[in-house]
C-alpha cells in the first residue's frame, strides 16, 4: 500500500486540470490564519473537510510546487501549504484588485502549476491568463461614481445594467497575462493587467465624457463660472 498516494497523485495528474484544481463549489477559506493560541478557521476547515476533498487540495497543492502528501490525511505539512497558497492567492487578488473567491484559488493554484512546468529544466516559458472579476456590486459602484463626478446625477437601472453587460464582456477579452520565463537560475516574471475595476472605470470616464449630456454640462459649468466672474 506504500504506492498509493504517488499512484493517487500521478493519476490526478494525467487528467485534465479541472480534475486537477478544486471545484467552484468547494468550500475554500477566505480567512487568514489566526495567531498562535487561538483557533485558526482555516486549519478547522481543513481537518473537518472529508477525506477525498483534502486529497484533491494536496493534490493541487503539490502539482502547484508544494511538497505535500497526497493521500488525502490531514498534516501539517499539508495545513501549512494550504495556508500559505490562500495567503499567497489572497494577497494577489488583492493586488489585481480582484474579489477571491473558490474559483480565483482554483485558478491561482491551476497557474502556479503551469508556471512550475514551464519552470522546469533549464529553460522555458509559460503564458497564464486570470480573468478580472467586476461583480455587480462593484460595477454599480463605479458606473454610479462615474455619473455622479460627470454628469452631476446616479446612473439609471438600465444604465446600470448596460455598462455592467459591457464590463463583463471586457473582463472576459482582456485577462491579466502573467508570463513567466525561466533561463538557467534566473527567472523573469512579467504581467500585462487586464480589465480591472480601475480600468473599468477610466473606460466609463472616457465613455460619459464624450457624450452630449456631458458636453452640455461643461458648457453650463463654463456660463455659471462667466457669470460669477461678472458679478452676476
Amino acid at each position: 500500500m506504500a504506492g498509493t498516494a504517488e499512484q493517487a497523485y500521478e493519476k490526478a495528474r494525467s487528467q485534465d486540470w479541472k480534475n486537477q484544481v478544486i471545484k467552484t463549489n468547494t468550500t475554500v477559506s477566505s480567512t487568514q490564519a489566526s495567531g498562535a493560541g487561538t483557533a485558526s478557521p482555516v486549519a478547522v476547515e481543513l481537518y473537518n473537510m472529508d477525506k477525498r476533498s483534502r486529497q484533491q487540495i494536496a493534490v493541487a497543492l503539490k502539482s502547484a510546487g508544494y511538497r505535500v502528501p497526497t493521500n488525502g490525511v490531514f498534516t501539517d505539512k499539508l495545513l501549512t501549504a494550504y495556508q500559505t497558497a490562500l495567503q499567497s492567492a489572497q494577497l494577489q487578488a488583492a493586488q489585481l484588485g480582484q474579489t477571491f473567491s473558490s474559483t480565483y484559488f482554483t485558478n491561482y493554484l491551476a497557474n502556479e502549476a503551469a508556471g512550475a512546468a514551464g519552470g522546469a529544466g533549464t529553460g522555458g516559458t509559460s503564458i497564464t491568463e486570470q480573468e478580472s472579476v467586476i461583480t455587480k456590486a462593484n460595477a454599480k459602484n463605479i458606473i454610479n461614481k462615474v455619473f455622479e463626478d460627470q454628469l452631476g446625477r446616479s446612473a439609471t437601472d438600465a444604465e446600470i445594467a448596460k455598462y455592467t453587460a459591457t464590463f463583463k464582456e471586457k473582463a472576459a477579452a482582456q485577462p491579466t497575462i502573467t508570463t513567466t520565463t525561466t533561463a538557467g537560475k534566473k527567472t523573469k516574471i512579467s504581467t500585462k493587467p487586464g480589465f480591472t475595476t480601475g480600468r473599468a472605470e477610466q473606460y466609463l470616464v472616457d465613455k460619459i465624457a464624450g457624450t452630449d449630456e456631458a458636453k452640455a454640462g461643461q458648457v453650463l459649468d463654463y456660463y455659471q463660472s462667466f457669470m460669477r466672474k461678472l458679478g452676476l
